[in-house]
């Protein structure tokens, strides 16, 4: 088979996200190329996702073999000349279903890509809920959430019931903007679905679990009591991008002042910004605090009226952009608050002392209670620590693979080299 060289990079930049380099199953590593002349397709497969990409290549009758994804790379990073000619063997390929008659086929429109694209980066993909690292679609439109923060964007998609997609990295790398279709339908326990547009067909099974009734967390009526609407969005996206990283909560608050709003970081208050906003309703009793990076994304993607309750205990919606936005306020006790606990107590003694009644004992489920809080406390902080040590785990890896690929290429230079002489 003969490709083009820019085609076959092309294409290895959308299969390649889903190639598993490191499985031991060969399939799983490699890239199938299948057709006739006129009909090529290079698919790859994870074990419960596919998928294939129909290309432009010169065969010569029916071709069916298996190449390795990183010996791919490799021909395309060597080769000189600007077509290759590639050759595999062929092996047993998994079976994919195909999508029954009585499936349900929905029309996908042209921004389909745009508002997955929009939608990724809010998804936690190290989420322990697999049904949470996955995109949510019904009739409502698209729907993600990662327990903090919740975007809805509205879509026209024609579906009896929702149903949750695994994160769509490939679909994300294909860059498409053209309308395509969503068949869904059911074997067994199962939820499956095949999502085609243009040359790229992506098939596979929706996440185990169901998605949270994300609904109820959308505040009704007259929950919310206020709104600020920023007037200078770039100037806080400006400033926040200059404030430094604080775990766990990377908190900012925005103080609703007679002259506009006050960005504070909490764990930075000498660093401050002024802002003007167009404050209306209620004034907030309690100030808002949100995570800094939650509050960067929602500007720059063009969320910028803010509405929440004075109290400070309802999620916050954000609207301006092309769908809602919501996100949970951070809740964090006044810093003198210790102290003015101390007092109590000092006083508290005194009259104990002064007095000769006797001291009631501490109720058992209030102790109870305060060790429960305290796990939880605790437990929360080792998982943070965990995500951290995860991340760093996953750089090291990716450091020495990268150092393992240079060391191969060295060689074979030095092998190249010996044969020259």
């Amino acid at each position: 088979m003969k490709i083009e060289k820019k085609v076959l990079n092309d294409a290895l930049r959308i299969l390649g996200k889903m190639v598993c380099q490191t499985s031991p199953v060969e399939v799983f590593r490699g890239v199938r190329f299948v057709g006739t002349p006129g009909d090529v397709l290079a698919m790859v497969t994870d074990g419960v996702e596919q998928v294939s990409l129909r290309i432009d290549a010169e065969v010569e009758g029916v071709v069916d073999f298996l190449v390795e994804y990183r010996m791919l790379r490799e021909i395309v990073r060597t080769a000189r000349g600007g077509k290759i000619e590639l050759e595999g063997r062929k092996v047993q390929y998994p079976v994919q279903e195909a999508v029954p008659v009585d499936a349900t086929v929905t029309e996908l429109p042209v921004e389909f890509t745009d508002l997955l694209a929009s939608a990724a980066p809010i998804i936690n993909r190290n989420e322990p809920r697999a049904v949470l690292q996955g995109v949510n679609l019904s009739k409502d439109g698209i729907t993600v959430t990662d327990g903090k923060q919740l975007l809805n964007l509205p879509c026209s998609l024609t579906l009896k019931e929702s149903i949750t997609i695994p994160f769509p990295l490939a679909l994300l790398a294909a860059r498409l903007h053209d309308a395509g279709t969503l068949a869904t339908w059911t074997n067994g326990n199962s939820r499956l679905f095949q999502i085609k547009i243009g040359d790229f067909t992506w098939s596979g099974k929706a996440p185990s679990g169901n998605y949270p009734n994300w609904k109820q967390v959308i505040p009704t009526g007259n929950a919310l009591d206020y709104s600020i609407t920023f007037h200078e969005p770039v100037q806080v996206i400006d400033f926040l991008k200059t404030v430094p990283d604080h775990e766990p909560y990377h908190g900012i608050e925005l103080n609703v002042t007679p002259d506009g709003v006050s960005v504070i970081p909490t764990d930075y208050p000498d660093m401050h910004l002024e802002t003007t906003v167009d404050h209306i309703g209620a004034l907030p009793r309690a100030v808002l605090v949100l995570n800094k990076y939650i509050l960067l994304r929602m500007l720059q993607q063009g969320y910028t009226k803010f509405g929440a309750h004075s109290d400070g205990r309802i999620p916050v919606v954000a609207e301006g952009g092309y769908g809602r936005y919501l996100a949970m306020p951070i809740h964090i006790l006044p810093k003198h608050q210790p102290q003015k606990e101390e007092k109590k107590m000092e006083t508290t003694e005194n009259k104990v002392v002064e007095s000769n009644d006797p001291v009631p004992a501490a109720s058992p489920l209030e102790e109870l209670s305060n060790n429960v809080e305290e796990l939880r406390s605790k437990l929360k902080h080792l998982l943070d620590e965990s995500g951290i040590l995860i991340r760093k785990v996953k750089e090291v890896t990716l450091l020495q693979k990268q150092k393992e690929r240079e060391f191969i290429q060295t060689r074979r230079r030095l092998e190249r080299i010996k044969m020259a002489m």
